[in-house]
């Protein structure tokens, strides 16, 4: 399989191909992070049904990974259909958000898909008499969602991707392929909810007679709402959590940007199968309040002290378990294996101290 670059929009494309047939497709889509990060979000990965399990998948995950690694991007994200596609290669859930779905009662096909969308407004009156004034986000309400997104993610989430005028649009596009939309509900004029839907088919097969049959629902990508918006009278509950997965991409650029309150050294080893330049002996040095988390990575024979003498690791982590460390998704006695028990009980203390990117909340298109 030959392994193609394409440009579409503002996405990087990696194609496989078998004799000019596209067989599987990997997307890279550029975000900034309200922390001041440049990363991507993959997406649309695909393989036809008859080149499965034959490795392109394979192929194109680590192309996209040395495409990162030259950008020294810190970690990439994506929205999975089954996690277990991508647990073999790095990813674990760092986010699990409520899941919801349309309320087909009070927002009905004929509302939500039934008119011309430049047109297209209705007013819902709901529990105490309040009337919202429901309608697609049009091209020019773009930056007033935009502004809506950011302002309160600021208020929920440590880390987030920073939406414009620019990723509205192309989101509004994105669910609309997908039989969605991106709407937006207004009260006196205020903005009070945005938020996104697609279109879910699911299969039902019958165990009695093994007869299936497809429903469609209309679920949530997100709904982003301010406090006292009764988002019951719009929205149902999802047994199925919202899940986004991450994978550390550059352990260093990662580390660097880790704020921590205290002092500390620790040699650590850190083991990552797939991207094999993240892996091996650390020396991490937390600066004091205030300061950055940097990490030096170093060899085994270069590991020495101050007089010379050879110095060990006193702990070590997998590549899957420092993501939902640094992500809040787990405590550091949840992720660390500590070797010096003497100090176990102090490097838990010191690792707990960091400031970590606890509550992300990933907008993916």
């Amino acid at each position: 399989m030959n392994v193609v670059y394409l440009a579409e929009g503002d996405n990087l494309v990696f194609a496989g191909r078998e004799n000019l047939e596209t067989v599987s497709s990997l997307y890279l889509a550029p975000h900034y992070t309200s922390r001041g990060e440049e990363l991507c979000e993959i997406k649309n990965v695909f393989t036809k049904e008859k080149f499965r399990r034959k490795g392109c998948m394979d192929t194109l995950m680590k192309e996209a990974f040395l495409c990162m690694q030259s950008e020294g991007e810190p970690y990439t994200f994506l929205r999975p259909m089954a996690e277990k596609y991508f647990v073999p290669y790095g990813f674990v859930n760092v986010e699990e958000r409520e899941g919801l779905r349309i309320n087909g009662l009070r927002l009905t096909d004929d509302l939500l898909i039934g008119a011309n969308e430049t047109d297209a407004e209705f007013h819902l009156l709901v529990k105490d008499s309040e009337d919202y004034l429901v309608h697609p986000v049009r091209e020019a309400e773009a930056k007033k969602a935009a502004e809506f997104i950011n302002n309160l993610l600021k208020t929920k989430s440590d880390c987030f991707i920073i939406q414009s005028e620019h990723t509205v649009m192309n989101l509004k596009n994105t669910c609309k392929e997908k039989g969605g939309n991106l709407f937006m509900a207004e009260l006196k004029g205020e903005t009070v909810c945005v938020f996104a839907y697609t279109l879910v088919k699911q299969e039902i097969v019958n165990e009695a007679d093994g007869k299936s049959t497809t429903f469609s629902d209309k679920r949530l990508s997100f709904a982003l709402y301010k406090d006292g918006f009764k988002k019951e009278d719009l929205f149902l509950e999802e047994p199925e959590p919202i899940v986004t997965m991450a994978r550390i991409i550059d352990v260093k650029s990662i580390l660097s940007t880790v704020r921590c309150p205290k002092e500390f050294v620790m040699a650590l080893r850190i083991y990552d199968e797939r991207i094999v330049e993240n892996a091996g002996l650390y020396m991490l040095h937390c600066g004091p309040t205030g300061g950055n988390l940097s990490a030096i990575k170093i060899g085994d024979s270069e590991m020495k002290n101050a007089a010379g003498e050879k110095l060990s690791a006193e702990g070590e982590i997998t590549i899957e378990n420092l993501t939902r460390f640094l992500f809040g998704f787990k405590k550091a006695e949840d992720c660390f294996k500590i070797y010096v028990k003497a100090r176990e009980e102090e490097i838990f203390g010191n690792l707990n101290e960091l400031k970590c990117m606890e509550r992300p909340y990933f907008i993916c298109e």
